[in-house]
């Protein structure tokens, strides 16, 4: 992700950086995704189940009533893998689904994974979020609530496949909110609902949420069966235009994009451009990001135990929980994928693989395998022109 709020307007991250590193101390959430660890963010999905049908779903979820969830993890399991990412220092657990909220045992696992030390985020339509389990959220030690808005109340709905579902996840946040919840709200973006951006920002500042996340469409589940409505690559300037406008006047709130790493040298470009002293420092911290964390920084684990690259990424698997531990998996070395997930840079082919600053981003992978048939060519989505891929537009500082 790209926190654009915190790379436009902050110039102290590098020394905070160096601060909680110094110190010891647990790393802020902001501060993630430019900390490398030899362990992975992972994405579990606890269920394929859940309340609403959403068109966009990358992991095609299931109504409550079917048995399509035969055979997901027990319990016991899901303690087992958690003592696992313990052990190997995992940074962070998210609970998605589906519906996380479905799993009678969600707020048990969660109490589980805080004491033996794990950071843990909750990702859900918050359609079930009443008053009392918004307490139920705070109390189990959830670091952090995602909730997905597709827009203002009638195209949420169309999106969400059930008349009501915009009511009840306002009414969900705000719950979160009363009971102390740190929350967000995810936006992702399509032709579909273009036009609904400024709405739902608008809507999250009227509701003094902290954290608003543009996520872009990844080819993956669902979202491979509506390709047709990923946004055009002029479109996605114009957005980040609106984004970083936005994000320099964010006033307390974390605007931040995903899905998209070419949105990080589009930002540095307009940071060149508009506040060149900080060029250096912008440059490295999106260094330290690397881009594109599939297979590296991001590791994904579906209901079943089956280990994925990223959670957008179900038609590679590279092992299974119930049959090796997830640490046994991602750290194999005989795992050729990972191998090469691993050193992107070397692999990147055609566009990608002509960007001088392949670094900051490396693309989107799934998208990337879907479009052209291979993990390593050009990410569709790719909006910089030839110019801005040769860096002409971005003076390098010296890493050497």
């Amino acid at each position: 992700m790209i926190n654009c709020s915190k790379l436009l307007q902050s110039t102290n991250t590098l020394k905070e950086l160096k601060r909680y590193s110094a110190l010891k101390k647990e790393t802020p959430k902001w501060m993630l995704r430019f900390s490398k660890t030899a362990s992975p963010i992972v994405v579990w999905n606890t269920t394929r189940k859940c309340n609403l049908s959403c068109a966009h779903c990358y992991i095609n979820a299931v109504g409550e009533e079917e048995e399509a969830d035969t055979g997901e993890l027990t319990t016991r399991e899901a303690m087992d893998m958690i003592e696992d990412l313990a052990a190997i220092k995992s940074p962070m657990l998210v609970f998605s689904g589906g519906e996380p909220l479905l799993r009678d045992d969600i707020y048990e696992l969660n109490v589980y994974a805080m004491k033996l030390g794990l950071r843990t985020i909750l990702s859900t339509n918050s359609t079930l979020i009443t008053r009392e389990a918004a307490k139920k959220i705070k109390e189990a030690g959830f670091a952090y609530v995602g909730v997905s808005l597709d827009g203002t109340e009638e195209v949420h709905d169309s999106f969400r496949g059930a008349k009501g579902a915009f009511e009840k996840s306002i009414q969900g946040l705000r719950n979160l909110m009363e009971a102390g919840v740190s929350t967000g709200v995810r936006f992702a973006i399509t032709n579909q609902n273009y036009g609904e951006l400024s709405k739902v920002l608008e809507i999250a500042r009227r509701e003094k949420i902290p954290r608003f996340s543009l996520f872009q469409l990844v080819y993956g589940g669902r979202g491979k069966e509506i390709i047709d409505w990923d946004i055009f690559n002029d479109q996605r300037r114009e957005v980040m235009d609106y984004i970083i406008k936005e994000a320099r006047v964010s006033n307390g709130m974390n605007i931040v994009t995903a899905d998209n790493y070419a949105d990080g040298i589009y930002l540095l470009q307009d940071v060149a451009e508009n506040d060149p002293e900080r060029v250096a420092e912008v440059e490295k911290l999106l260094a330290m990001q690397s881009g594109c964390p599939a297979g590296d920084g991001l590791a994904n684990v579906d209901n079943r135990g089956d280990v994925h690259l990223c959670p957008y990424w179900q038609s590679r698997t590279i092992g299974n929980i119930r049959e090796r531990k997830f640490s046994k998996i991602w750290f194999d070395e005989e795992i050729e994928i990972l191998a090469k997930m691993r050193d992107k840079t070397r692999y990147l082919k055609d566009k990608c693989g002509r960007c001088k600053l392949s670094h900051l981003c490396m693309g989107c992978r799934v998208r990337a395998e879907v479009a052209c048939g291979d993990p390593f060519g050009e990410d569709p989505a790719c909006y910089l022109t030839e110019e801005e891929i040769s860096g002409a537009k971005v003076w390098l500082h010296d890493r050497s």
